[in-house]
């Protein structure tokens, strides 16, 4: 195993997913619950704070998308227990209601007191066995494990930590990161502090594609190749 990293800098949602998967397809073969998988570790994506999200590639699921934006960012109760039954968890969950109560507004409240701070973390990741106490219908341990928000030069920037990510969705999660982001820009200004988006900066330490995705990730990257030998 080696993990040496790699850095994803783009400002286009499109072209940032095609590269993640393309270079996750190069890496290295394992197994997960049985399935044969290509994977990658310590990879860091970053988008721009101009990027464009509304960028599709014709090989995206949007509908998985729109599942992940759901996900991330739907608060009623009904939404969360679809998702829970068809993702296996809900961030949103997470975030707005259990264990800690509403940890969004609790890092918006903190951020307009101490606009500098670095306290503005919100913690997903739970032992499973103590989740499942709470929610039993809970199959896993969260994949997204924290965001932190930092405000720096008038702008609100957003950190994200994977412990592990399907790599053929990850659109579906940045895009419901990029959401998210927004919602906390706009609370922020409603509550006086005039910020501008920033970056978005996502670590993933296990990436990996599944058996079932090789031939489409595969004609992904020779598209890349194709690209920059004619560049």
């Amino acid at each position: 195993m080696t993990h040496l990293g790699q850095h994803i800098v783009g400002n286009s949602l499109a072209d940032v997913w095609t590269r993640y998967v393309s270079f996750t397809h190069q890496g290295s073969m394992g197994v997960d619950d049985g399935q044969p998988i290509r994977e990658q570790f310590s990879v860091t994506v970053y988008f721009t704070p101009d990027a464009d999200f509304e960028a599709v590639h014709p090989l995206m699921d949007m509908a998985r998308q729109a599942q992940y934006i759901k996900k991330m960012c739907a608060k009623d109760k009904s939404t969360i227990e679809q998702m829970i039954r068809d993702l296996g968890g809900s961030y949103a969950d997470r975030i707005f209601n259990r264990p800690y109560g509403n940890q969004f507004e609790t890092a918006v409240t903190l951020l307009i007191q101490r606009s500098e701070s670095k306290s503005a973390v919100i913690n997903l990741l739970h032992p499973l066995e103590w989740e499942q106490k709470i929610q039993a219908a809970i199959k896993r341990m969260a994949c997204l494990t924290d965001i932190q928000a930092l405000i720096r030069d008038e702008q609100l920037h957003w950190f994200a930590h994977f412990r592990s990510q399907n790599v053929w969705h990850s659109h579906g999660n940045f895009k419901a990161l990029y959401a998210f982001q927004g919602l906390m820009l706009s609370r922020l200004n409603e509550k006086g502090l005039n910020v501008k988006r920033g970056g978005l900066t996502i670590t993933i330490v296990a990436a990996h594609l599944y058996e079932s995705d090789f031939k489409e990730a595969a004609q992904i990257a020779k598209e890349l190749a194709l690209a920059n030998e004619l560049c």
